[in-house]
């Protein structure tokens, strides 16, 4: 049995974080001995990681929860972490001997395996952005060059597309051990919770959208916002859903709140099933400047819901051969014509539901995980 060691900053939210929970969840426990690290504890994933692997985390939220000293430590060992050097850091927290270690997000989670003491370990990096669009993972490096020789020391760099392994190639060169890793998604899990009896919101007029995802700038949440500002003022009736939480809650709150837009964007926060949501509405609104793989569009497509998106990684190959929904240029103007085209009519939800059912047989989730345990055993 091959041990097997999957490091992310935190189970919090994201996409990545949901990816890694079913992945850890349906790896073949007969041939893997699994263990998660994170820097910090109490993420909405934690549980479900729990229960499918070892796990454990540098700093408990709890100490920083209780205040005085406790939270000073806190916030010491937190900037401790982040600016020692990741070798030191990866002696100092991470525990046992792994044949398999996995960065399963760029930036500071590749930086550490990338240290790790272990030097007979395979070591995989997995990058979920793209790193010319999206570069947060640039400040945990001096510069470009001390990036890409970090990357120089993996096994494997497994890209969520076609689109995020260009965008790598493109910024970093070639001649890296480079291969395409579709997220897994569990079909036959998301319609049984997507059947599921809760109470939802008022549907309202028209065409319901739903929006899935971190509230950050990089999902464009505000210039949606200014769209449904625009359309309104040109009397369009419609509902868009918006689920997820982050560090844009409060101003996209108050946007709400001072245009008058509360019988139209409901801002429904952070739901462990979002899938009665996504299954209620009439389809799913991607505003993203950049994505990986979005995991949120491929649930759609698992429950036959369109997807209305501007152009971003990932999304062509998504739709692969079918029309899957609309993709347009990612930018204000397209965003605001394409929202126009379906309020008003003149997209038929009805067209897409073929190649939809069509489509959605590629990501079952079986295929996927066994490519990834050929990749982790080979």
């Amino acid at each position: 049995m091959k041990k097997v060691l999957f490091f992310i900053e935190s189970l919090a939210g994201g996409g990545a974080e949901k990816v890694l929970s079913e992945i850890v969840a349906h790896l073949d426990h007969n041939q893997f001995d699994i263990t998660v690290y994170t820097v910090t504890d109490g993420g909405v994933y934690e549980a479900s990681v729990r229960a499918a692997c070892k796990y454990h985390s540098f700093l408990r939220i709890s100490n920083y929860r209780r205040g005085g000293l406790q939270k000073i430590l806190f916030w010491l060992q937190t900037k401790i972490i982040y600016l020692a050097p990741a070798r030191l850091v990866y002696l100092w927290k991470i525990r046992g001997k792994y044949d398999i270690e996995v960065a399963f997000v760029e930036g500071f989670a590749t930086k550490l395996i990338a240290n790790s003491r272990n030097r007979a370990s395979k070591k995989i990096t997995w990058l979920h952005s793209d790193c010319r669009q999206c570069s947060h993972a640039d400040r945990h490096f001096q510069n470009l060059e001390a990036q890409r020789k970090i990357y120089q020391r993996f096994d494997q760099i497994f890209c969520v597309s076609e689109y995020v392994s260009l965008s790598f190639q493109e910024k970093f060169g070639t001649g890296f051990p480079t291969c395409v890793q579709y997220n897994p998604v569990d079909e036959e899990k998301i319609k049984a919770m997507a059947r599921e009896s809760i109470a939802l919101p008022d549907k309202g007029k028209g065409i319901l959208l739903c929006m899935i995802g971190r509230l950050e700038p990089v999902k464009g949440y505000l210039r949606m916002m200014a769209c449904v500002r625009q359309l309104r003022a040109e009397g369009y009736s419609f509902t868009i859903w918006i689920l997820g939480t982050g560090s844009q809650k409060q101003e996209l709150t108050e946007l709400t709140e001072k245009d008058h837009l509360g019988d139209t964007v409901k801002l429904l926060g952070f739901h462990d099933n979002p899938y009665p949501y996504l299954n209620a509405s009439d389809g799913l609104l991607c505003a993203s400047y950049s994505e990986g793989f979005s995991t949120a569009a491929t649930e759609s497509l698992i429950l036959h819901k369109p997807i209305f998106t501007v152009r971003c990684a990932g999304m062509d190959e998504l739709f692969g051969n079918e029309v899957c929904g609309k993709i347009v240029e990612n930018t204000d103007e397209a965003l605001l014509h394409m929202m126009r085209e379906l309020f008003s009519g003149q997209m038929k939800l009805q067209n897409y539901e073929a190649a939809l059912q069509r489509r959605a047989a590629f990501f079952r989730m079986e295929a996927r995980i066994r490519e990834i345990e050929r990749q982790l055993n080979g």
